[in-house]
């Protein structure tokens, strides 16, 4: 990667200031232009971009396909025709991002081809996907972690006028995210590296691809390759390949070889084939306990209640049993009461009985009160698709199998080993061993799935061939249910998912016919036991001829020990003394989309837990104070606030680094009113309410007046200290 070629850029536009702030990606040649009332500066940006053009140089911008860019090449194509003052100028260019901001709100908005720009584009942000919906991080998130010394967010509105201290302010501001991108830049090299790799390998620019696009395009590529064609003619038009289905029968998607020994699983199994759904999002959740079948014998229930407005009729009770048969009535006697009229409309009394069993009228007890009932249909519903065995609940989903214990530590002992098998690139090998494949595609899908997996065996792990045909196995499965894909075919996605769930289910089945094994977690692609070690030799024969009966093949690991919160939370000690962290237990390898707050917190819980030091000990002790950093990020509509214990109140920018402090004061977020409602009063949330906090967006401004009780309380909450027996 030459990084002599990329010039790193960023732009702000104000409906009265236009700056455009670039750097090389060795951090020379800096320059800033503006375009305002004070000044024209536009035939420099021309220039530069005449420069970058001529010589083949790239932009490397943050949402610069999306945002930047597309303003910059307006300008270059209108250049002839732009207002010769910079104030015109300025409203002209802030015409365009509200028109590009626009663009985005109805569909995929207005981007320019990699053909027709005038400078190839480095863009970080779709590079690592951060314009999916789940992975969705601005660059401020970013600047918290990576921990940069100072996280600057401007405070101005776009339309406000701008004296010359503000627009000088907002020259800083441009640079300042210029150089964070730049930080960015550097922390990318390797994934920048990759696709320019493939790019020149493959002849397809993967520039500016995410990972799961890479592995879909090149999917793809093997695919025309073959001869399998992915467009057709419809309507006159050319068209994308796809299988769509107005409704999926299950039963169409279930493999041959299940057979199941527990009554649970058995009827998990007979559930499942007697499904047909017509979408593939939220099915298996919120199913009512008379559509369950055999599965309500074995399943966690919730009861679920909608009241009546009174004692409800025959016909309300028809169609209530109509519409959920297993449902029934509670009555309910509220607080509320009336009082109790006799005929002549006057209250009924009552009295203290005297020895004889008479009422005694001198000892008036009160008023007598009948009390009001509410009524309550009530019905029973799975949260989502499970079965309990063992005090443990399965559950299932479109998103895979998953159980686990909870609040509790397993331990390996002189009788017993933890042992997980997790099944290697489950998906991929589900699709290859049994031969299912997008409709549209034919079954040579297969063989080029086969032959992906084949040659990706074939290159190092480190490698950029081993980690782009990684990137095709996996990818190809959640592009099967994605609509804008050629992959697309929803009944492909539920053969894969039902499947790996029943297969793993299968393998359950026959492992706790296993004397004294207790199934630990069971999650997407492994399951994890505990098990007598002399019951080794039965557990591998099984898992043997599982591997035989469905095709796969399956991958041991061996722990000494598990702290386990959840299923998707908890540290698991390999015999080699090394640890697999998830969820909350997570202060290493996070992504850039994942809160990295507070890692102290999850240290000190770690450093408990596995080598029983003292938890304030371990937080007092540490001297990383990036560490002790929190985040939070308010939207524009809304304010962030710090108020003091004398009631001042100092606004704080919307994306903030703070800490709790012993000095500190109440971190507020103060919202708009709610649209419909009578009340024109702002609403008030507290952050982490109650601690006092201080805000520290310049480190500088960081003083080791730290609340270290918050972090102590913190970090005790995830320990875990209950063993299993």
């Amino acid at each position: 990667m030459d990084i002599l070629k990329d010039y790193v850029y960023d732009i702000e536009t104000f409906k009265h200031c236009f700056t455009f702030s670039i750097i090389r990606a060795d951090g020379k040649h800096k320059k800033t232009f503006e375009v305002s009332h004070r000044k024209n500066e536009i035939d420099k940006i021309l220039n530069c971009l005449d420069y970058l053009r001529d010589n083949e140089k790239r932009m490397v911008g943050f949402n610069s396909i999306g945002f930047d860019y597309p303003i910059i090449h307006k300008i270059m194509e209108n250049r002839e025709r732009l207002p010769k003052t910079g104030k015109a100028l300025a409203a002209l260019v802030f015409k365009y991002a509200q028109e590009q901001i626009e663009s985005f709100k109805d569909g995929f908005g207005n981007t320019i081809r990699t053909a027709d720009r005038f400078i190839p584009q480095v863009d970080l942000y779709r590079i690592w996907h951060f314009n999916n919906k789940a992975k969705a991080t601005g660059l401020k998130m970013l600047e918290f972690n990576m921990r940069l010394s100072n996280i600057e967010d401007l405070p101005y509105d776009i339309h406000e006028e701008l004296d010359d201290e503000k627009i000088d302010n907002i020259i800083k501001y441009n640079e300042h995210d210029v150089w964070c991108t730049l930080e960015f830049y550097n922390c990318s090299k390797s994934q920048i590296s990759f696709r320019d790799d493939l790019t020149i390998k493959l002849g397809r620019d993967f520039t500016n691809d995410d990972d799961t696009k890479i592995g879909a395009e090149f999917f793809q590529m093997e695919l025309e390759k073959a001869g399998i064609e992915l467009k057709k003619y419809q309507g006159g038009k050319l068209v994308m390949k796809q299988t769509k289905r107005d409704q999926i029968d299950i039963s169409e998607c279930l493999f041959g070889y299940y057979k199941f020994d527990r009554p649970e699983f058995q009827a998990i199994y007979e559930w499942f084939g007697k499904q047909v759904i017509t979408e593939t999002k939220g099915v298996f959740s919120d199913i009512e306990e008379h559509r369950l079948g055999d599965v309500a014998k074995y399943a966690e229930l919730e009861v679920k209640k909608q009241r009546f407005k009174q004692k409800p009729t025959a016909e309300e009770l028809t169609l209530f049993k109509k519409e959920y048969p297993l449902g029934w009535i509670e009555e309910q006697e509220l607080k509320a009461t009336e009082y109790v009229f006799d005929s002549n409309g006057e209250h009924v009394m009552e009295y203290q009985l005297d020895s004889d069993g008479n009422p005694d009228i001198s000892k008036k007890k009160k008023k007598a009160r009948r009390a009001k009932i509410s009524y309550w249909g009530c019905y029973r519903i799975a949260t989502c698709l499970n079965v309990v065995i063992n005090n443990l609940r399965i559950d299932f989903g479109v998103g895979g199998i998953h159980a686990s214990l909870s609040e509790t530590i397993v331990s390996e002992t002189k009788s017993y080993k933890l042992k997980d098998a997790d099944v290697s690139s489950m998906y991929p090998n589900l699709a290859i061993a049994n031969r299912i494949y997008p409709e549209h595609l034919g079954e040579a899908f297969c063989d080029i799935y086969e032959g992906l997996y084949i040659q990706r065996k074939s290159y190092d792990k480190s490698t950029p061939e081993n980690a782009m045909l990684k990137l095709a196995l996996n990818g190809t499965y959640g592009k099967s249910n994605d609509k804008y894909s050629v992959f697309y075919d929803p009944k492909f996605t539920m053969q894969i998912t039902i499947n790996g769930q029943l297969s793993l289910l299968m393998l359950v089945d026959r492992l706790l016919t296993v004397e004294g094994l207790r199934l630990v977690q069971l999650n997407t692609d492994g399951v994890t036991v505990a098990m007598l070690r002399d019951t080794e030799q039965e557990y591998s024969s099984i898992c043997t001829q599982w591997e035989k009966d469905v095709g796969l093949q399956l991958e041991f690991v061996d722990y000494s020990k598990m702290y386990i919160r959840d299923v998707n939370n908890y540290i698991a000690v390999y015999t080699n003394g090394k640890t697999k962290r998830k969820g909350a237990y997570q202060f290493e390898g996070l992504g850039w989309h994942q809160n990295q707050g507070g890692l102290v917190i999850p240290m000190a819980a770690e450093a408990a837990m596995i080598k029983g030091a003292d938890v304030e000990e371990f937080i007092r002790n540490h001297k990383e104070k990036y560490d002790f950093m929190l985040r939070t990020k308010v939207p524009r509509s809304s304010k962030l606030i710090m108020r003091m214990e004398d009631g001042t109140e100092i606004q704080q920018q919307n994306i903030c680094r703070y800490y709790p402090s012993v000095n500190g004061g109440k971190l507020i977020k103060v919202m708009p009113p709610l649209e419909g409602k009578d009340s024109v009063e702002d609403r008030e949330l507290g952050i982490d309410t109650q601690w006092n906090v201080k805000t520290c967006n310049n480190i500088e401004n960081f003083e080791w007046d730290i609340d270290y009780n918050y972090y102590i309380a913190e970090a005790k909450k995830l320990i875990i200290e209950r063993k299993t027996k």
